[in-house]
Parts: C-alpha cells; structure tokens; sequence
C-alpha cells in the first residue's frame, strides 16, 4: 500500500489540482490511494470454490427484467462475497454496488444495462471474474459498460486516479452514468464513516480529485451530478471528534443539519463508548 502524502504538503492540503480534462501530469493529483483502499479483502476470496457458471449463464429466449436483475445481483454477491468496506462497520462490499444501481434507479435511470452494469462495476477489477465471463453471463452490451468502469490493476494508486482522470471525457455516457453513482455513493460512505485510519487530508484529497472526475460525468445525468455539487458544498466529516469540511475549497460552514447527518451513531455514544457495534456471528 502507498504511503499517504507528507502532513502539511502542497499534495496533502489538496492544493495545485489543475482544471480541464486532467490530459497533464499525473503528479498534480496529491493522493496517493485509490478506491481500493475503502475496501478490506479477504484471502478466502481467492481460496473459495469457483462459480457455477450454469446458473448465471444467459437463459434461452426472453428473460423479463426483475428476473434478470436479481440474476445480477446474484452474481455479484457471489463475487464480493469475502468483501467488506473499510469503513467503522467493515459492511459487507456487495452493498455499494447495489447502492450504486439504486442511486442510477431512483434518479430516473430506466437503461437495465446501466443498472446491470452499475450492480457489476468493481467485478472485474476486484475479483476474479473477467470480461469475458461477464458477456457470457450478461451479454456484450452490459460487458462493455463495466469494462469501461474497471481500472488498470498493473498501475499504481495514482496512476490509476490520473487515468480515471483523463479518459473520463472517453467514456460512453452510460459507463459516466455508472462513474456517478459511483463517486456519489463513496463519497457519502467516508463523509459519514471515514476508512479506518484515513486522516482530514486524505479525506479532503480524495473529494478534490473526485470533483474533477464527476464534473467531466456531470451531463451524462444531471440529476446526480446535482446532488453532488451539493454535497461537495455541505458535506463535513468527523475525525478524532472534530468535524472538518470534505472539500475544503467549495464547502460552507458546518449546519446543524449536516452536524446531525455525520455518522449518527455518534450521538448516541457515551464518553469513551465504541461507534462500532460488535460483530455479530450465526
């Protein structure tokens, strides 16, 4: 794993990102880490037996749509299976997909191939699932969405961001839908409940290089990128007990509304009680 960039630096403070498509160097980023490091894997995930393909595989004739999302999901959740967030919780990682498509859906995206594609984005990247299982799975449509949403694993964490950042303006406007939703659903996971050990610069870093990313995705679908305009203005975080603005360039001060929203669990907790719930084993 990358070391996070020196305390009190220009990359750390988030400073000197540059405007455009990001077509430069890539050193301007000033994060050293990629989107992985919200999520915490689990060795068995590559010691678990393989995939029954047969019952993912595309069924002959006419599939109606609720069947075939929940297909889908099926197959995702067999894939994430041994994943959770880094987050206080470590919550199961098949949750941000399927938040991902619930964001696409409930913002007035109907395309199934979006919602298919947006349930499957992280399979290929973060699994050993492929391409061209996914097109035997789903079709070449849907394959070629979450395709466009995987990263060069080969890269480094920051060239991965720098790439992100240069071939946004490349992708088709479905997989810029999928990025969104995407971008969205994670922000709001670390404004509320910060990875484990990420610091206010890191927190602050990440949400500058996003807003480059999502202001590129931002027609692909306007009702998303609306509300990530707002929440780059309002979204705070807490860290050591103190709250702190995630994007220290656009955002306003801290509003008791927001206050409240930060991780709610804190409110409820006594002094020196644990946020985090114990786990709980069946």
């Amino acid at each position: 794993m990358n070391t996070p960039p020196p305390e009190g630096s220009a990359a750390a403070n988030g400073h000197g990102l540059p405007h455009g498509n990001g077509s430069g160097s890539s050193s301007y980023l000033g994060l050293h880490h990629h989107d992985d490091d919200i999520r915490l894997h689990s060795p068995a995930l590559r010691q678990s037996p393989p995939l029954d393909e047969r019952k993912h595989e595309c069924p002959e004739g006419d599939e109606p749509p609720l069947a075939l999302m929940l297909r889908t999901v099926d197959f995702a959740a067999y894939k994430h299976r041994c994943q959770r967030r880094k987050d206080l919780d470590q919550t199961p990682y098949i949750n941000h997909p399927v938040a991902v498509a619930n964001l696409l859906s409930s913002t007035g995206v109907t395309d199934i191939r979006v919602l298919q594609a947006a349930v499957l984005h992280d399979t290929v990247e973060d699994t050993h699932t492929t391409i061209e299982e996914v097109i035997r799975a789903f079709g070449p449509e849907v394959a070629s969405i979450v395709e466009e949403c995987t990263d060069d694993t080969t890269l480094t964490g920051q060239e991965r961001k720098a790439e992100q950042l240069r071939t946004a303006p490349l992708k088709s406007r479905e997989a810029q839908q999928v990025k969104l939703a995407d971008k969205l659903h994670n922000l709001e996971s670390i404004s509320r409940s910060p990875p484990v050990g990420w610091t206010v610069r890191r927190i602050q870093a990440y949400f500058i290089w996003a807003k480059h990313v999502t202001d590129i995705c931002g027609p692909s679908h306007p009702p998303l990128a609306a509300r990530l305009q707002t929440l780059y203005e309002t979204a705070h975080t807490r860290v050591n007990g103190e709250y702190f603005p995630c994007h220290p360039d656009v955002c306003g001060p801290l509003t008791d509304q927001e206050k409240k929203r930060v991780d709610p669990r804190f409110a409820l907790c006594q002094a020196g009680d644990n946020p985090c719930p114990s786990p709980i084993f069946f």
